[in-house]
């Protein structure tokens, strides 16, 4: 028997001539049409809020400082402590990279990572592996 033409073997993921298999599901390469990879924006609705919070708190305190200082200066550090940790959060949030597979019965979502680099290497071994079938 012939030796199957591996293009990809890594972490859980094998693309091969004849099958791809990635996080416990085995797809037929001869069934794939297609490979795509997708960009899932995150969702920054929440840390948004934090920011658009702290920056009216700060601005609140900013007038409760000419009235009072020292209850404005801890009303500023509060406010500054949220709007930190809202741009914080907001900066830390990353799209999610999909890999979708298009076949005669529709679109499949094969895979999803934070990583974009590991799904455009799997989008690569996929279509070298579509190729290679011929």
């Amino acid at each position: 028997m012939a030796e199957e033409t591996v293009f990809l073997s890594e972490g859980g993921m094998f693309v091969s001539i004849s099958r791809v298999s990635l996080g416990g599901t085995t797809y037929a390469t001869a069934n794939i049409t297609s490979v795509s990879k997708r960009v899932r924006p995150a969702r920054r609705g929440c840390a948004t809020i934090l920011v658009v919070l702290g920056t009216l708190m700060a601005l609140a305190s900013l007038d409760a400082l000419t009235s009072n200082i020292s209850s404005g200066l801890g009303a500023l550090l509060i406010s500054g402590i949220i709007l930190g940790l809202g741009v914080l959060w907001y900066r830390s949030l990353k799209p999610t990279y999909l890999l979708v597979f298009a076949s005669s019965s529709g679109e499949t979502e094969a895979m999803s990572s934070q990583d974009e680099a590991l799904i455009d290497r799997v989008v690569s071994a996929v279509n070298e592996a579509i190729v290679a079938r011929g």
